[in-house]
């Protein structure tokens, strides 16, 4: 199978089903024959913009991020619920948030801020946002908490 199918057959999959881990989603695909390395997977989901967003359950599962399809999940995005903290340090903030919602919120600083931003980098439960000036971090941090 070409990269471009197995990205669409990903898509397909998380649009379908209320996915919650990336194990799950490789469950699925070798149902379909396909037996993708972890690595391969979180590539991918990468490049299509999957991130965990609350389903109808109230839990978080993996779903496409308006920056690369119209939301699944009818409910609005609510940051108050996922930001815990926010720290600066000079020109970096720290943001520590509930587990699995990095990339979310990653996706939605990208879409605000892109161009105030020098580097942002998530893992599952914080990210590093690193502006080019202390002034920018600080207006950032602002803006940022004013979400919550």
């Amino acid at each position: 199978m070409k990269k471009n199918e197995r990205l669409e057959l990903i898509k397909k999959i998380i649009l379908s089903n209320e996915i919650e881990t990336q194990h799950e989603l490789l469950s699925f695909l070798e149902k379909e024959g396909l037996t993708p390395t972890q690595a391969t997977i979180s590539r991918d989901m990468n490049e299509i913009g999957i991130v965990k967003v609350p389903s109808k359950s109230g839990r978080y599962v993996y779903g496409l991020s308006t920056s690369k399809a119209a939301v699944i999940v009818p409910q609005p995005l609510n940051l108050s619920a996922i930001i815990l903290e926010i720290s600066r340090l000079k020109n970096m903030l720290n943001i520590e948030v509930v587990p699995g919602n990095s990339r979310l919120l990653k996706r939605h600083i990208l879409n605000e801020f892109s161009d105030q931003i020098f580097s942002l980098v998530a893992d599952d439960d914080s990210l590093l946002l690193v502006a080019p000036t202390d002034a920018t971090a600080e207006a950032l941090q602002k803006r940022i908490s004013s979400w919550t």
